[in-house]
């Protein structure tokens, strides 16, 4: 082979050389960016996820608290005699300011969570619900069966069936359910969530 042959041969395969290379190296890079963006919208979807759980735990959190100080002055109902009144007055009004609570902020929160909550929390969520429902329930049943009356529509009507059902799936009675009970229930529904939603969010939890 002359020399000017191979210096052309030389050449050409050089310069299939360096666009193999080059072209690799676009590719990695492309790659590398895909990733990088990927990586970046993962990190932002667990960190949206973090605040709305947390906004969760938190809201739900005072929700049971107000719920939880209802039952103190209706514990002290049979206790009291000559104040049972004053007791189911102040139950009453706790327990209204409850209700009003969970139609505005739980009831926003909830909405919030549904639609970006993983699987395993929006079920978590939903037991969370089901639970503070019958806790709040229940203490409305017991003011109704205190007074003689409904709350709201005069004389007492029966529970819904599904609440009758979750109550008797329980162990208690529809009629005077636990209260104690229905509230270490709920705290045990609440715990269970945020486990979950830790679990969910990576190594960092529901911390801030």
């Amino acid at each position: 082979m002359d020399s000017g042959l191979a210096a052309v041969l030389g050449a050409t395969v050089g310069a299939l050389g360096t666009g193999a290379t080059g072209l690799a190296a676009a590719l990695l890079a492309r790659s590398t960016a895909r990733h990088q963006v990927l990586s970046e919208n993962m990190r932002a979807l667990r960190e949206s996820r973090r605040a709305t759980y947390l906004a969760f735990a938190e809201t739900h959190e005072r929700y049971l608290d107000m719920l939880s100080t209802t039952l103190i002055p209706l514990s002290r109902v049979e206790r009291f005699p000559d104040q049972r009144e004053e007791w189911i007055t102040k139950a009453h009004k706790r327990w209204d300011q409850a209700l009003k609570y969970r139609q505005n902020e739980v009831q926003k929160i909830r909405a919030v969570l549904y639609l970006d909550a993983t699987r395993p929390v929006a079920e978590a969520a939903l037991e969370v619900t089901a639970r503070f429902v019958l806790l709040s329930g229940a203490t409305r049943r017991t003011f109704e069966a205190l007074m003689g009356q409904g709350l709201d529509t005069g004389p007492i009507t029966p529970p819904r069936p599904g609440y009758v059902d979750m109550l008797a799936e329980d162990g208690l009675d529809p009629e005077t359910p636990d209260l104690d009970v229905l509230q270490d229930r709920a705290r045990e529904a609440y715990n269970a969530f945020l486990r979950t939603a830790a679990d969910a969010v990576g190594e960092n939890g529901l911390r801030h």
